[in-house]
């Protein structure tokens, strides 16, 4: 009896035993879902989720999504969120398939209102150890990497759910509070997006600094032109270590920079454990009262592990831009060895700049409804390989480029790419918009604003010349004219320009023309051809720059009092010599006839000999070097990326008696400028500017001064604000000109945001033989001319352009005896995109 008893409890022994791993499987629990923000709909990222009260749980990842294992029974879920009031959900019978959509409420809380109590802040002690790490985590400070990214970015109008009223007034039943217009939209957005674009690209990247990025694949909905992909890959910086954080062509200062401790304010917020036992430290941050800087608010978390990042989200702390920003990063610990990003996402609200609430570029609003514009960015990265052996010549100075056949990719090859399947909404999108782009020619409709926005009217095959229509100098006064140049409907490689103009003031027709070949778009080969028949300031010179349409350089031209009329020919064959040197020889004759009644003294032997007019054969040298200059190439643009290393700039002409030249003479020239960003001052500015002539030559052939005044004017940069026009005559020089630009370091309140700069000008200068210079007179600054000013910008804003007031004052042995004189008030403009 007993032997039968132990047999039956044996059996139900080994039956337990045995079936113990399915009971246990039984009882596990597994939950998915998403989380959004409740007035928004956006998907919030890094959101802790937990359950039954233990401290274990999961995170949503960077696209609000989450996947919940439990290997018990689930009661209790909570979500907790900085910023957030925490979510607890306790019934699960209404779940399908265990999946859920949680919507958590924005907590609005008073900065003024958090306390750090007396003591160590416990969050310094991790932000400290966070930078002492940075090299380490930094992948760009370390040896080599490649990967490959896929980036999908949309536009599309948002419709909160929370503020969509559909009621029906019962008061008049012809009356429906519902807008038509509100609905219609929202019924068009329903099915797809304003706007999408996708790309995949490779990189290859070498410490320090030699960088090359491949877009490979290009779709843009609408557009078969790839220009909108660079797009993409520029939005915000790579990874999260650099001294200052790039967002759309705007630093911002970084939390986990030097000295970052005396500007934000961090709050340990929760501390968490990940499933390899790390600590996983999440802090706020956000600038401290008081503190005016450009910074972030936002929050990290920190993993023990290296003390490195492991997911951030970041946003300005103030931003009155036409984009409010927000980024998400995730990093991981690939092969053991390095943190590494794998996602980036941007959150992109279009912003009025007449809305005083912040609420963002409205389409439609009703009295209870409203439809935001707004864009979503996310960049995927895949096969990342740690420490790939490159050769470094294939890094050149193109960082970042399009493939010629990047549009052309196939459907199979974007299936093997894409994070994800397009969605219903993605490929109607896709149908819609490429339909309609086909119709309406959106590809040659792109051509023309771009061509546009470069300063030209396409028309056919020839581009007209805006700025061409009409100009203005004090010596000229209006002056009225068309020029143009052919575009690539005519030649890819060869391009022909002409003009013609009228001074109203000075009663003379100018006209000209040119031929350029290119012979090596990638290599910036180009012969070119030329006639003018026109006027030059008297005494200027030039560098092998590129003009920029909004340089605030150019606003000296309107005041140029001196001209000389000039007609001849040149040709010019431009090379780069080097990576990055830049080369243009030249050859010129011309026939210059100088005004403002000059003469100069061209005496033999002793006998006067004053002469209005000469010919002068020049051959010429002009480089330009840019040290680790990069750019980026799509299709013919090429862009510059910049450098950070000062520019270097140098001009020889030589003057010769070939071709009935009656000078013979050695110019040199020389300019190197420099641009600076740090944490406690901004931006500074340093031009540095010299030039020396050999041998006698006209004024024409001289220097003179750069001065920039009128009693009230535009500021000029890089000039002298409070030097009358052609004041001095230098045959040898040196100026100097230096800007600091706290921008809103220095003052701001909450409605009022002024940028303050300070300018500071030097120049010196000597000439030989003064008396050969007749019917003008001659003022020369071998003592040295001094002057400073300061600028607030911004005063007023208005669209993309900033207003506002500057005062220069002129000191030292060249300080006039009036002392009104020595003032000059200046209007400053400023581009703010």
């Amino acid at each position: 009896m007993q032997l039968i008893s132990f047999i039956r409890l044996l059996f139900w022994w080994v039956v337990i035993i045995f079936h113990l791993p399915i009971l246990t499987i039984g009882q596990e629990t597994h939950f998915a879902g998403r989380i959004i923000d409740s007035e928004s709909g956006n998907a919030l990222a890094f959101v802790n989720i937990s359950y039954n009260n233990s401290g274990s749980g999961t995170m949503s990842n960077i696209d609000g999504d989450f996947i919940l294992h439990a290997r018990e029974s689930v009661f209790l879920l909570n979500f907790s969120y900085i910023g957030y009031e925490p979510v607890v959900i306790d019934r699960f019978d209404k779940l399908q398939n265990n999946s859920m959509l949680v919507r958590m409420t924005p907590r609005t809380y008073d900065i003024d209102e958090v306390r750090i109590a007396p003591g160590i802040n416990p969050a310094h002690r991790i932000i400290d150890m966070v930078y002492k790490n940075k090299k380490l985590n930094d992948p760009e400070k370390n040896k080599s990497f490649s990967y490959t990214s896929y980036n999908k970015l949309y536009f599309t109008v948002e419709a909160p759910e929370s503020r969509i009223d559909t009621t029906i007034s019962l008061q008049d039943s012809n009356l429906i509070k519902i807008d038509s217009s509100f609905f219609e939209i929202n019924e068009f957005i329903e099915k797809q997006h304003l706007f999408l674009l996708e790309s995949v690209s490779n990189r290859e990247y070498s410490a320090p600094g030699n960088n090359r990025e491949k877009i490979v694949a290009s779709r843009v909905s609408g557009f078969s032109n790839p220009s909108f992909t660079l797009l993409a890959t520029q939005i915000q910086s790579f990874s999260f270590y650099n001294d200052f954080i790039t967002i759309f062509d705007k630093n911002y200062l970084n939390p986990i920079s030097y000295g970052s401790k005396n500007k934000y304010l961090f709050i340990l917020e929760d501390t968490l454990f990940t499933s390899a036992k790390d600590s996983l430290f999440i802090i706020s941050f956000h600038p401290k009262k008081g503190k005016n800087f450009t910074g972030l608010k936002g929050f990290m978390y920190i993993n023990s592990n290296l003390y490195a990042l492991q997911n951030v989200v970041a946003e300005a702390a103030e931003s009155k831009d036409m984009f409010r920003i927000k980024i998400q990063q995730k990093y991981e610990f690939i092969e053991n060895k390095q943190w590494f990003p794998v996602q980036l996402n941007t959150d992109i609200i279009l912003v009025d700049p007449e809305d005083k609430n912040n609420k963002g570029l409205v389409v439609v609003e009703s009295e209870n409804n409203a439809l935001k514009v707004i864009g979503v960015g996310k960049t995927y990265i895949t096969n990342i390989k740690l420490n790939p052996v490159f050769e470094l010549k294939k890094f050149k100075n193109i960082a970042l480029e399009v493939e010629k056949d990047a549009h052309k990719k196939s459907e199979e090859f974007w299936d093997s790419h894409r994070s994800a399947p397009l969605t219903e909404k993605d490929t109607v999108t896709y149908h819609f918009l490429d339909s309609i782009g086909k119709e309406q020619h959106l590809d040659r409709k792109l051509w023309i604003a771009e061509t546009t926005m470069n300063g030209y009217i396409p028309v056919h095959f020839f581009n007209l010349d805006i700025r061409s229509v009409i100009n203005y100098n004090l010596f000229e006064g209006i002056r009225l004219g068309l020029g143009g140049i052919s575009n690539e409907l005519l030649s890819e490689s060869l391009f022909f320009s002409g003009y013609f103009a009228y001074g109203f003031k000075d009663k003379e027709i100018k006209y000209g023309g040119s031929a350029k070949w290119i012979i090596s778009n990638p290599h910036d080969i180009s012969l070119q051809a030329s006639y003018f028949n026109d006027v030059e300031e008297s005494g200027s010179y030039e560098f092998l720059r590129e003009t920029r349409n909004f340089d605030t350089e150019n606003f000296r031209r309107f005041l140029i009092s001196h001209m000389d009329y000039v007609e001849g020919w040149s040709t010019s064959f431009e090379f780069n010599a080097l990576q990055y040197f830049k080369t243009q020889l030249s050859v010129q004759n011309s026939r210059i006839r100088f005004g403002n009644n000059y003469q100069f003294n061209d005496s033999e032997n002793g006998v006067e000999n004053l002469i209005d007019r000469a010919t002068f054969s020049e051959f010429s040298i002009k480089l330009r070097f840019a040290y680790k200059e990069k750019f980026m190439v799509s299709g013919r643009k090429k862009i510059s990326l910049g450098t950070r290393f000062p520019i270097l700039y140098a001009n020889f002409h030589q003057g010769v008696n070939w071709m009935n030249g009656e000078f013979i003479y050695s110019r040199y020239e020389a300019r190197i400028s420099k641009k600076f960003l740090s944490r406690n001052f901004g931006h500074s500015h340093i031009v540095i500017e010299g030039g020396i002539v050999e041998g006698t030559a006209p004024y024409s052939k001289l220097y003179n001064g750069k001065g920039s005044y009128q009693a009230f004017s535009l500021v000029s940069a890089n000039s002298f604000g409070v030097m009358r026009m052609n004041e001095f005559l230098s045959d040898s020089f040196l100026s100097i000109f230096f800007r600091q630009d706290f921008g809103k370091l220095l003052f701001k309140t909450k409605r009022f945001q002024p940028g303050v700069e300070l300018v500071s000008n030097f120049g010196i200068g000597k000439l030989q033989n003064p008396e050969l210079h007749r019917g003008i007179n001659i003022k020369t600054m071998e003592k040295g001319y001094f002057e400073s000013g300061i600028i607030i910008n911004n005063i007023i804003n208005q669209f993309f352009l900033g207003y506002g007031i500057g005062i220069y004052y002129r000191y030292g042995y060249y300080r006039l005896p009036k002392s009104i004189d020595n003032f000059a008030f200046k209007l400053s403009l400023k581009l703010n995109i």
